[in-house]
């Protein structure tokens, strides 16, 4: 069993229209050396088309949107591509050792 800790992970989901999702998450330190997740997320329409950034910032006045037109397109490109319990449970692997991951 490897008992090293995982500093980086890459998830990638497939979605039911054939599209495609990853979520990259990694290990990284601050000015004070503490310890933080860092994760980005990556989209493409097909398993043949280039990868794609998302980008994590809000729509214009989100604020102001009632909360159905907030959820249809106020959200940020990356949490319109995965949600929050994705993120989470990859972000949740880093610090864990490998075999928590390693299959049988």
């Amino acid at each position: 069993m490897n008992s090293e800790p995982i500093t980086q992970i890459t998830c990638t989901l497939q979605r039911p229209d054939g599209s495609e999702a990853r979520i990259v998450a990694t290990r990284c330190y601050d000015s004070g050396l503490k310890p933080q997740v860092h994760y980005y997320v990556l989209r493409r329409p097909n398993p043949d088309s280039n990868w794609v950034v998302c980008s994590n910032i809000p729509s214009p006045g989100w604020r102001q949107m009632p909360r159905e037109e907030y959820i249809q397109r106020g959200r940020s490109e990356m949490l319109q591509t995965v949600t929050i319990g994705e993120i989470l449970r990859v972000t949740s692997k880093i610090g864990q050792p490998m075999s928590s991951i390693q299959s049988a």
